[in-house]
């Protein structure tokens, strides 16, 4: 069946052929948008945006970034991400370098940046990230409250370089404290100094990975995934961690996996917190956990 009138045929050579048989080449590949993907691929190589890959079209297409061209799309065809291959991801309005160090930044972490700009944060107030990635969070935060003093921990130190550089093209570097360590174990001078606990942990189950789009299971860093068999491995052990290092009556705010709600608020309330709140993503689905810690937490 068809679903509109046929686009007519590009002359040999110019912009709209090379798009033409780009899309072809992806949708053959089972990509669900092909040719949003073909002019994205391009425009980043003409300087321009999609709209100026569709104005100039008739435009003829120099050899030289025809096979740059052609090669970002062997490896898009291949299923590797968009976003490895452009070298950029936007988030929370930020465009962020994005490569296999760290989990491309999704658009549903961008609820736990609302999540946090909605608290009653003290200026010049301590926030932690723990696992921080590509730093997508810590950033935002720091743009946008530029009075609140970040800490971000990660266990991968390709992540934490990749951190570094996200920070420094932002001009925040100097006010994001980057980490090594694990979540479960934050540093001892953090310890009871944290306004805000924030983190996007692994939760994806050992069965759960193996069922991820190739774009995921392939290329992004399994350990930023996978917390372990159930899933809610990560949750675990953070959570304590999270106590040790909030003041008391302070706030934590976990993105959480679909069907996760209840288990993972059980944790958090057997931790000793309370005040445990669901904030739903665009989908409807419970993704961000907030809660509070109460004063009578044990640390």
């Amino acid at each position: 069946m068809r679903h509109g009138p046929l686009r007519p045929a590009e002359p040999p050579g110019t912009i709209g052929a090379a798009v033409g048989a780009a899309a072809a080449r992806l949708a053959r590949a089972g990509l669900a948008a092909p040719r949003v993907e073909a002019e994205l691929l391009l425009a980043g190589l003409l300087g321009t945006d999609r709209g100026g890959v569709v104005t100039r079209r008739p435009d003829p297409l120099d050899p030289r970034t025809r096979t740059r061209y052609e090669e970002r799309v062997d490896r898009r065809v291949s299923r590797e991400p968009f976003q490895h291959i452009v070298g950029v991801q936007q988030f929370y309005g930020l465009e962020l370098r994005s490569d296999r160090r760290a989990l491309v930044p999704r658009p549903e972490t961008e609820g736990l940046v609302d999540a946090a700009l909605e608290l009653p944060l003290p200026p010049g107030g301590r926030v932690a990230d723990l696992g921080t990635g590509s730093a997508c969070i810590a950033i935002a935060l720091a743009v946008r409250r530029p009075d609140l003093r970040l800490h971000a921990l990660d266990r991968s130190p390709a992540a934490l370089e990749l951190a570094r550089e996200n920070a420094r093209h932002h001009g925040v570097d100097g006010r994001i404290e980057l980490r090594h360590g694990e979540m479960a174990e934050p540093p001892e001078d953090w310890h009871g100094r944290m306004d805000a606990v924030l983190s996007n942990p692994p939760y994806v189950s050992e069965a759960e990975w193996s069922r991820l789009e190739p774009e995921v299971r392939d290329h992004d860093p399994r350990e930023a995934l996978v917390a372990g068999p159930s899933g809610l491995e990560a949750y675990a052990a953070l959570v304590p961690a999270a106590a040790r290092i909030l003041r008391p009556g302070a706030s934590l705010l976990l993105e959480i996996g679909w069907g996760q709600s209840a288990a993972v608020t059980g944790i958090v309330s057997a931790a000793g917190f309370r005040d445990v709140l669901l904030r739903p993503d665009l989908r409807g689905v419970p993704r961000v956990l907030a809660a509070r810690r109460a004063d009578t937490t044990r640390r």
